[in-house]
């Protein structure tokens, strides 16, 4: 009867231990799901500019007049454009940057997600470009 007795006193402690100890890795789990979400955000954020980066190469190559559309995800992210020069930006960090073959003219100097319709032109120079514009 004395070690029934002995289990019987322990049985809260044991509990609270279970209790402290499922909270506290509670607390790391959700820690990493939090750093795993922002991470794939992060992730997508990328693909998005390795996307657009890659397809106004392959316009820069093609003849005057051609056009693609192209759809932009990048998320909590910005890309940030300054003529020949590409940078996407997740929050105040320059996450990527890219100089791009032609000039990309836009309307706005940054790229929120969206589809957007690029079209190589020839400016009054003689010089090509790219124009950007928001596609609905």
């Amino acid at each position: 009867m004395r070690h029934d007795a002995r289990g019987i006193e322990s049985l809260p402690v044991v509990l609270l231990l279970s209790a402290v100890l499922g909270a506290s890795t509670l607390g790391i789990g959700l820690a990493c799901l939090d750093q795993a979400r922002r991470l794939s955000e992060r992730q997508q954020a990328i693909d998005a500019f390795n996307t657009f980066t890659e397809r106004v190469r392959m316009l820069s190559a093609s003849g005057v007049g051609s056009a693609q559309l192209v759809e932009v995800n990048t998320g909590e992210g910005v890309i940030v454009l300054d003529e020949n020069l590409a940078r996407l930006v997740v929050g105040d960090e320059i996450v990527r940057s890219d100089f791009l073959p032609l000039p990309v003219l836009a309307s706005a100097s940054q790229l929120d997600s969206g589809s957007y319709l690029i079209e190589l032109k020839r400016g009054a120079d003689g010089g090509c470009f790219l124009e950007l514009r928001w596609f609905e």
